[in-house]
């Protein structure tokens, strides 16, 4: 175990480098929800004034730069793209089967991509930097966020999130191949991941696997929030949520929490956490909910987490 994480912190300082000279260029891929072919093209993004439609359908929105603090904005609209733009913030009300790809979205006090009521959301290799949270789904259905960077979210509390799930209901809700980067000094993050009072299905629980969240590399989660985590499961309940193969290094006070709920699966995650200030624990079942909790699975995680004063605390 000793010479694991030194090799984990290699490995994220290599991706580092990878990411700065990719995200140079906005990038157009030709993509499915199963993706198997990928062109890159360089896209010269037009100015564009805010967008604001309502009652819209079967429109794109391609190669646009809008500088205005809510970007786009749609309400009643359904089957609409929107690829390739430099955005400040986008909010969805009421929609359905918005598809969000390859965008740059950055610099605002507002969450990067907000949703209330919408279905069928895909959030797809989008770069997400300095805004309150990256994603967040208020009272909807269908949601996907798959391979996301994101970096330095900057809240402030109750937001602070990369993604957050807040009473999302049904099948189909999966998190997926994200990374995520919180540096010391330039962020307000709370939770990485955060499924708050939300629920998936027996058969199609929420999915939350294969992601990669890290606080600084070289600092930690020093002078980070004292109730931060990487991935939070079960917050006031909710269920059917399934927590599997991610990479979680020193990314909160905490690596991974199920705060409540039932039918919560943690399996197979590499959780590790330096010392700092803030730190606490590795990996934790911890009802406080004040509601039902039960049939919760915790199997073959490999947990090292130091607390505040340099003990292992990993469980």
């Amino acid at each position: 175990m000793s010479h694991l994480w030194p090799a984990l912190l290699r490995i994220h300082e290599a991706s580092m480098k990878l990411f700065v000279a990719s995200i140079l260029i906005l990038f157009s891929v030709s993509s499915s929800r199963a993706m198997d072919a990928v062109s890159i093209e360089v896209v010269d993004a037009k100015n564009s004034a805010a967008i604001v439609w309502e009652g819209r359908n079967h429109e794109t929105i391609d190669g646009l730069a809008i500088g205005s603090d809510v970007s786009i904005q749609l309400t009643n609209c359904s089957d609409i793209v929107i690829s390739a733009c430099d955005l400040r913030s986008i909010e969805l009300s009421g929609c359905k089967r918005v598809s969000i790809y390859n965008c740059f979205i950055h610099d605002s006090a507002r969450c990067g991509i907000q949703t209330y009521q919408t279905q069928q959301l895909l959030v797809q290799g989008c770069r997400l930097e300095r805004v309150s949270s990256g994603v967040y789904a208020i009272e909807s259905r269908e949601i996907q966020v798959v391979g996301n960077f994101a970096r330095n979210m900057q809240g402030p509390f109750p937001r602070g999130q990369v993604t957050q799930l807040d009473n999302v209901t049904g099948p189909g809700n999966v998190i997926r191949g994200n990374y995520a980067i919180n540096e010391y000094g330039k962020n307000h993050s709370e939770d990485v991941i955060n499924i708050y009072m939300s629920s998936g299905t027996a058969d199609s629980p929420i999915v939350v696997e294969n992601n990669y969240v890290t606080a600084d590399p070289v600092r930690g989660s020093e002078g980070m929030s004292k109730s931060g985590s990487g991935i939070m499961l079960g917050d006031q309940g909710g269920g059917h949520e399934i927590c599997r193969g991610n990479v979680v290094v020193s990314a909160g006070q905490i690596g991974i929490g199920v705060a409540g709920g039932t039918s919560i699966t943690v399996e197979k995650n590499v959780i590790y956490g330096a010392k700092s200030d803030v730190a606490n624990n590795g990996l934790y079942a911890w009802n406080q909910s004040g509601k039902p909790c039960d049939h919760v699975s915790i199997t073959g995680n490999r947990v090292r987490w130091m607390n505040q004063s340099g003990e292992d605390n990993s469980w």
